[in-house]
């Protein structure tokens, strides 16, 4: 069994060396995109697997491989984000993993494994643990029972408690060679690769979803309102844009903000390549003040998408800031 994609092999044969006496607590570090919850489930599988490969990696054919194909391995227990209903019977995904679930991690581990192997414990993404879950997590973190293995994937591993992090041993996974991602992307049926790939960051699994999600057009839609900050009637532009996903906007203008304050401070446009006319245009113009009040604004948004308020309105403020950017 190989890594889960090709920029992965390093870190893949770091950890199936390992695999005799592997880290009790792993933390899988690295931006959005790059693919660890698949190595973490790829390394829970050969820790898993009954009858391992040469390497260490996973067989793909013992029982416990199926098992955990299917998602019953008994063994294993991923702690997530999971759906709640709200009070008018909407579902939507939890903004952070609570203590309950922590709790009923800490409470498994405490048995008897079911097939006197390993056991695994996946927390993904643990930078979203609450206090009250990240605690709960510590004290069993603090003394592992044995053979028992937790593994943490985290894109902002700064966000977990210290405590947690000291215990872990961390492996970075580093974003991958532009060239290698956008041969990958291209082995995938991934057109126009690198502009994707710039506006990803440089994530190739992002620049994939953008690609398959449908969302460029309205990220061309979004842009194409915000290069005419002269001609932007704020009310009409956020009714408009209110069908856009919080998700989505956030990531479009986050990083439009982004390209504008790379421009001003005599840099070059990083993520909208398709716009750089028209961002060098634009960045010329704008207040360094206004601009950076309104990307910290919007970097602190990115935390509450899921309470969104009136998203008309909401929008229509946002909007009526951006247009004084140019004033």
């Amino acid at each position: 069994m190989s890594a889960p994609y090709p920029w992965l092999e390093a870190p893949w044969q770091r950890l199936l060396a390992g695999r005799g006496r592997p880290a009790q607590a792993l933390l899988l570090a690295g931006p959005r995109g790059v693919g660890k919850g698949a190595l973490a489930l790829a390394w829970a599988q050969a820790l898993l697997c009954e009858a391992p490969l040469a390497d260490g990696a996973a067989c793909g054919t013992c029982p416990a491989c199926h098992w955990f194909g299917t998602g019953g391995h008994p063994d294993f227990r991923l702690v997530t984000l999971q759906e709640k209903t709200g009070k008018e019977g909407e579902t939507r995904m939890a903004t952070a993993i609570e203590v309950d679930q922590a709790r009923e991690a800490v409470d498994y581990v405490q048995l008897s494994t079911y097939r006197a192997g390993f056991r695994v414990v996946l927390v993904n993404p643990a930078d979203s643990l609450n206090l009250a879950a990240a605690n709960a997590l510590l004290k069993v973190l603090e003394e592992p029972p044995l053979h028992t293995v937790f593994v943490l994937v985290s894109d902002q591993p700064r966000r977990l408690l210290p405590t947690i992090r000291s215990r872990c041993t961390r492996l970075d996974i580093g974003l991958p060679p532009i060239d290698r991602a956008a041969q990958w992307l291209a082995g995938q049926g991934v057109a126009d690769a690198k502009n994707l790939l710039a506006l990803s960051g440089g994530t190739p699994l992002d620049a994939q979803r953008w690609a398959d999600s449908g969302e460029l057009d309205e990220r061309r839609s979004v842009l194409e309102g915000l290069a005419r900050p002269d001609l932007l009637d704020p009310v009409t532009l956020g009714d408009r844009f209110k069908t856009v996903g919080p998700q989505t906007w956030h990531n479009v203008v986050y990083k439009w903000l982004g390209d504008l304050l790379a421009v001003k401070l005599q840099g070059s446009v990083q993520f909208n390549r398709d716009f750089s006319e028209v961002l060098v245009r634009l960045g010329e113009k704008a207040d360094l003040a206004k601009l950076l009040a309104l990307a910290r604004m919007q970097a602190n948004e990115g935390r509450t998408l899921a309470h969104p308020l009136n998203r008309s309105l909401q929008l229509e403020a946002w909007l009526i800031q951006y247009r004084h950017l140019f004033d």
